[in-house]
């Protein structure tokens, strides 16, 4: 059963999706600042740099599924609609001299976007008639927008303070107003789906376990790579905190390509495609000799880490249940940001154990098991 709509531009639902998740990331270059410059505490600024994922790990899992529940577009309306709310509130606050309360407003911006993206995902594939290539687009989003949102922040913040926390109010009205406002979607199940029916249904799909240890794997790398790149840069390579940034907005700028290297691999097996655009990069900056020599593969697997997710969210799309696609991406995204933050946690113990060369050898080879198993 669907609703009767005109039919719906996809790129709308990614436009939307992306104007929002970097209005909501862009203020916090310029909080952790104002929170510095009254606490001038380095763990305070810790918490609050963390309290930003936060959000991501405790409620996906719960919230994630909404759409399911309500109707996917509904969730995402809803979902942006507050965040004009809050980030307008961020802006007021910080501008006021207000970071405190300021830290609240852009955390709650944080945990009211949880449903967007699962819900979004679980969407395009009804509107589509290219569900790879909008998929694609919006896990691409999805993703670099934890990069480029701070990024353009940071720039403004430099250049302008006032500016880097008043563009994302306009970012988020131009979200809500590019948001389509009806869509042919298939009605949510008249029966209101337990949560706990929908885990249980969607981790019985061996396809969607599969695509969620992938993913998962993959976020632990990217968890490690972000703490351990400073010590190897430092260390081993002998160039210092600089070389560390380059190599780090390499990754996370090159994410941005990744519908582009998905197009130029896309007739090699999922599995080839990954252990060329992933392992192949980790064991090339294993052996690189310099920072220099590392730059490219360190832009090819940020590229690279970016198309595999894409490919793990299109398997989640295709196996789980019709009624639970939303619940197992939100399921997928407490998993993969709890994954990433483990990696940033153990990546100094297996620094100290393994060395930075067995560190990076070691995560090649993971990666290349998991991967060989997961996309099979």
């Amino acid at each position: 059963m669907t609703r009767t709509a005109a039919p719906v531009d996809p790129r709308r639902l990614v436009a939307a999706h992306a104007l929002a998740a970097v209005a909501v990331a862009l203020p916090w270059p310029a909080l952790l600042a104002a929170i510095w410059r009254i606490a001038a505490d380095p763990a305070l600024v810790g918490l609050a740099g963390a309290s930003r994922f936060a959000p991501c790990v405790l409620l996906s899992a719960f919230l994630g599924g909404l759409g399911d529940r309500i109707g996917r577009l509904r969730a995402v309306r809803l979902s942006i609609a507050a965040r004009v709310l809050l980030v307008a509130s961020v802006a007021a606050l910080l501008l006021g001299d207000l970071p405190w309360p300021a830290l609240v407003a852009a955390t709650l911006s944080v945990a009211v976007g949880v449903p967007a993206f699962p819900s979004l995902a679980a969407l395009i594939p009804q509107l589509s008639a290219r569900p790879d290539h909008h998929t694609n687009a919006l896990v691409t989003w999805e993703i670099s927008a934890f990069v480029v949102g701070p990024a353009l922040g940071g720039m403004l913040l430099a250049a302008a303070p006032a500016w880097s926390v008043a563009v994302s109010v306009p970012l988020i009205v131009a979200a809500l107003v590019v948001l389509p406002r009806r869509v042919p979607e298939r009605a949510p199940s008249v029966h209101r789906p337990r949560l706990w029916d929908g885990w249980r249904a969607v981790l019985a799909v061996r396809v969607v376990r599969r695509a969620i240890v992938a993913v998962m794997t993959l976020n632990v790398v990217i968890g490690v790579l972000g703490v351990a790149l400073l010590t190897i840069a430092e260390t081993r390579w002998e160039a210092g905190v600089a070389a560390f940034g380059w190599l780090t907005a390499a990754q996370g700028f090159a994410s941005l390509t990744a519908p582009v290297l998905a197009r130029m691999v896309g007739r090699l097996s999922p599995g080839i495609a990954a252990h060329l655009v992933v392992v192949l990069p980790l064991v090339v900056v294993t052996v690189s000799p310099g920072w220099l020599a590392a730059a490219v593969p360190m832009a090819l697997l940020g590229s690279g880490l970016t198309m595999v997710e894409c490919r793990t969210t299109r398997m989640m799309q295709l196996g789980a249940p019709a009624d639970y696609t939303a619940v197992a991406l939100g399921l997928a995204d407490s998993a993969v940001v709890a994954a990433a933050l483990a990696g940033a946690l153990v990546a100094p113990w297996l620094l100290a154990v393994l060395g930075p060369v067995g560190l990076l050898a070691g995560l090649a080879v993971a990666c290349s098991a998991v991967l060989a198993w997961g996309l099979s």
